[in-house]
């Protein structure tokens, strides 16, 4: 079906004396390592936004909701500057706005970094002193395949261990983690900050120091007796060797 306009279309039918005027002789483009110009925009930067749109008493607008365009140049999506960076292990064009592409050959160099990232940490971090064992409830490991990674003691790591056949098919892991406990709270002051936003000004202002801890004191028992307990994270203050003797003494 033909669209009938019933507004005037003007189509600027001839840019280029504007755009010949604004940029001479060319735009320079100096070019650096595994740069090119965008076959997208051919190195200008810019594309033509087709920004249609409509109006509610336009007799054929059932048939039409968005008959009108109001076209322009906008930014290139794809480039930068009208210069786009190929990815200097696969060869492939990097998305806009990346630093680096997500190709397999960086995602192995990435995995590398981090596992020597990993290893440098685990070698400046202290072992933990045997006689504080007793201070840890619960200890973290990544090879630990249940609750996360969180053990309680080395008998549960070493029957994970054994069931998974791990000893047969990967390195034995040397440490784990310590953990830290975190238990459940509820700040006073933020509790009652947040209840006053809505309330007239200075309301908050008007809550003394003495009924903020009394509310404090109410919130801390009440976190004691609600049942959420306390929870656990992975802490890297000590690291833990995993007394593989015990495990082999027992096979």
């Amino acid at each position: 079906m033909e669209e009938k306009f019933i507004r005037p279309r003007k189509t600027v039918t001839d840019p280029i004396p504007y755009i010949t005027r604004i940029v001479g002789d060319g735009l320079v483009k100096d070019l650096h390592d595994n740069e090119e110009i965008c076959q997208t925009c051919d190195g200008t930067g810019v594309i033509v936004r087709n920004n249609s749109y409509g109006l509610s008493e336009d007799p054929n607008s059932s048939l039409c909701m968005f008959p009108y365009r109001h076209q322009s140049l906008s930014p290139c999506p794809i480039c930068y500057n009208g210069v786009v960076h190929r990815c200097n292990l696969c060869g492939e064009i990097m998305d806009r706005g990346k630093l680096k592409h997500n190709c397999e050959q960086q995602q192995a160099l990435d995995d590398m970094e981090r596992e020597w990232k990993e290893e440098q940490e685990l070698d400046n971090t202290p072992e933990l002193p045997e006689e504080e064992y007793k201070n840890y409830d619960y200890f973290y490991s990544e090879d630990y395949g249940y609750n996360e990674g969180y053990f309680e003691d080395f008998e549960e790591f070493f029957d994970y261990w054994e069931k998974t056949e791990l000893d047969s098919s990967c390195d034995r892991p040397e440490y784990v983690w310590v953990t830290e406990k975190i238990p459940m709270s509820i700040d006073a002051y933020t509790v009652a900050e947040q209840a006053c936003e809505e309330l007239y000004e200075d309301a908050f202002e008007r809550i003394s120091d003495s009924n903020l801890k009394e509310l404090q004191e109410y919130l801390d028992n009440w976190c004691k007796k609600c049942g959420v307990g306390d929870t656990y994270y992975e802490n890297h203050k000590y690291k833990v060797r995993i007394p593989w003797e015990k495990y082999d003494n027992k096979r």
